[in-house]
């Protein structure tokens, strides 16, 4: 793993000292994995030929014998072939066959406007192919697809896709800054090759996963060389993947400014935890309520505009600051995005740190200013539709924790519990009532059965979540009573050491979660 990490920070360096020669590489690289692919698919339907070969060669010999082997290995060569003709169709089919249309709800000029008015002036200023279809989603998302004829190539029909939930809470020009940078990946000369790579990346994990899973001599001749490909390919593209961003944010920076572009790239990373709060809370109605409610957009669009704690707001930001990039991001972490984008900033004057929070909206959100008198009926059929789609797993939760509850008071009725009773009413108080103490009454349980493994766990678990760091010395010692808790707990000690920010004694545990899975 360092040596690939090794390879992938010397491409990095490449890649931006000579963007166009690396580009060139990694076209090569793509020529010869077709002819490798080509030499999969070739041995596999060999293979294939051969089988059947052995098979007619058996049935046509006219000999008793002959017949009586067929008879009795035709199930093992049925065997053998299967593996191979799933290989090479799934092989082919990636290759060919389409990805799916995105969803949503599409948008007509007539309804929008003002949002296409920005699009094409957008696509004036930038030079790029127009969208055949702009779609609102609801997702803190935007986002360009291209989606080709005929699998990897074709003619192209791009998507544009607009998270109606982050338009509610970006200005227009932060709004159209984001547009600017997924059309950038159109507008540049990348874009379509980059997108070409992007669905041959998924090829050929589509061909190593089934090579993987099968046996014979044609997957045992082709898995070495898919194996040497597939993660060197890998390498050039996601490096290319990444400098490409770097390309659409100084597309963007262009367009809108680089202060607006930097906003909206800070305020994306604000949205979302924030939106995630309000799904929290939406979802934990389920306990009160037997359907979801009827006003998810509307009641996101009254949250988003409340007034949100300046701490929440900077540690939401430095959360996001603080990512650390993996070599297989296609995106660079938030911070060196800013860092490439201030270079803009300062030729301007402006001198905006990372960790600045953006200004607060001006005036009317890109939703309301793209979407009008249109917006209120969009948001009633975006959340309706979402409303349906979560109706029945809503209702069956709704009565499993009805459930629950009516167990819970089973459970304290009884005179006598026993110990696995006592333990699953003490986990439904901690599910249902959470204000209430239950380390000390599992203390105690801890105290009558020692070595109980599921006691020490639980006890454990509440512990940590109160911040007590006794609670790791009681999930080790769920560990030694029972090897197999073993993931659970580095599960949870790994999340918790994580919040405190403990990274090295927490990867100790993921350590110890991996020997656990080996063994």
């Amino acid at each position: 793993m360092d040596r690939f990490d090794g390879m992938v920070r010397r491409l990095e360096r490449e890649s931006a000292a000579a963007p166009g020669h690396y580009r060139a590489k990694v076209a090569l690289l793509a020529l010869l994995g077709f002819l490798i692919l080509g030499l999969v698919l070739a041995a596999l339907g060999a293979g294939l030929v051969a089988l059947a070969g052995i098979a007619a060669a058996m049935a046509y010999s006219g000999g008793a014998l002959m017949l009586l082997l067929l008879a009795k290995f035709g199930k093992l060569l049925f065997l053998l072939a299967v593996p191979l003709w799933f290989t090479l169709k799934s092989g082919l089919q990636a290759l060919f066959v389409r990805f799916p249309a995105p969803c949503g709800r599409e948008i007509s000029r007539a309804e929008a406007p003002a949002l296409f008015a920005a699009l094409d002036g957008m696509r004036c200023r930038m030079g790029g192919p127009r969208f055949h279809h702009v779609l609102v989603v609801n997702d803190v998302n935007a986002a360009v697809v291209q989606r080709p004829a005929f699998g990897l190539v074709g003619f192209p029909r791009n998507y544009l896709l607009l998270g109606l939930p982050l338009l509610e809470c970006l200005g227009p020009d932060e709004a159209l800054a984001i547009v600017a940078h997924e059309y950038g990946h159109l507008a540049g000369a990348h874009g379509r090759f980059s997108a070409f790579i992007y669905r041959l990346r998924h090829t050929w994990d589509t061909v190593q996963a089934h090579l993987d899973h099968f046996e014979g001599r044609a997957a045992r001749l082709a898995r070495p060389l898919v194996r040497w490909y597939a993660p060197y390919f890998n390498a050039y593209t996601y490096v290319m993947a990444r400098a490409d961003e770097y390309r659409a944010d100084a597309a963007a920076a262009e367009l809108v400014g680089a202060a607006s572009a930097a906003h909206a790239l800070k305020r994306v990373n604000l949205v979302a935890p924030h939106y995630e709060q309000y799904m929290e809370l939406t979802y934990g109605r389920v306990d009160a309520e037997s359907a979801p409610p009827a006003d998810l957009l509307h009641g996101w669009a009254e949250y988003a505009r409340r007034p949100c704690a300046a701490d929440t707001l900077k540690n939401w930001l430095d959360g996001a600051l603080d990512r650390q990039g993996h070599f297989a991001d296609t995106h660079p972490t938030l911070r060196a995005r800013l860092a490439a984008l201030a270079r803009h900033q300062e030729e301007n004057g402006d001198r905006d740190g990372p960790q600045a929070l953006p200004p607060a909206l001006g005036g009317a959100a890109a939703a309301q200013a793209w979407f009008g008198d249109g917006l209120a009926p969009l948001r009633a059929e975006l959340q309706a539709q979402w409303a349906r789609e979560v109706a029945e797993p809503w209702a069956l939760r709704h009565a499993e924790i009805q459930g629950e509850r009516t167990r819970l008071r089973e459970l304290r009725a009884l005179a006598q519990p026993d110990a696995a009773q006592q333990l699953e009413m003490l986990r439904l108080i901690m599910r249902y009532e959470p204000a209430t103490d239950v380390c000390t009454p599992l203390a105690a349980f801890n105290t009558r059965n020692a070595g109980h493994a599921l006691g020490l766990y639980i006890e454990g678990v509440a512990r940590l979540e109160r911040g007590e760091r006794e609670g790791l010395d009681l999930l080790e010692r769920a560990m030694q009573a029972d090897p197999d808790a073993t993931e659970a707990v580095c599960e949870r000690a790994y999340a918790w050491l994580r919040e405190q920010g403990e990274s090295e004694l927490a990867e100790s545990y993921v350590r110890r979660w991996r020997e656990r899975q080996a063994a």
